[in-house]
């Protein structure tokens, strides 16, 4: 028998537009909220949490906390991967992006912590 493993994957979202933030938060509470079977997704998402100079605020997706291969952690993945594709597609025709993202995964017995995106 095949133990499942659990590898935490998160994603830290900042920008120093606090309204753009907000906007962007409620969209993927939205996300999860709307494609996670667990109807309590939206509480993976933190508050917005503000810097204390330079008017930057950040907030996170935690971790889902199942192990690798089970529903939770497969909607999860679904919804990271378009949560994903919604940051990228706020970049401005030149490349540039107010909102700031990187994607971690750590936690698991046989593989280091990985940058797995970021823009």
């Amino acid at each position: 028998m095949i133990m499942k493993n659990i590898r935490h994957h998160s994603i830290i979202v900042t920008s120093n537009d606090f309204s753009t933030l907000e906007l962007v938060r409620k969209e993927i509470c939205f996300l999860f909220g709307k494609n996670m079977e667990a109807r309590n997704g939206e509480q993976l998402i933190s508050p917005i949490i503000p810097s204390l100079i330079n008017k930057f605020c950040t907030f996170f997706i935690a971790p889902d906390g199942s192990k690798e291969g089970y529903d939770a952690s497969d909607d999860a993945d679904i919804i990271r991967k378009k949560t994903l594709e919604f940051l990228n597609s706020l970049a401005e025709n030149n490349g540039e992006n107010a909102v700031r993202f990187v994607e971690v995964c750590y936690g698991a017995d046989d593989q280091k912590a990985l940058v797995l995106s970021n823009n």
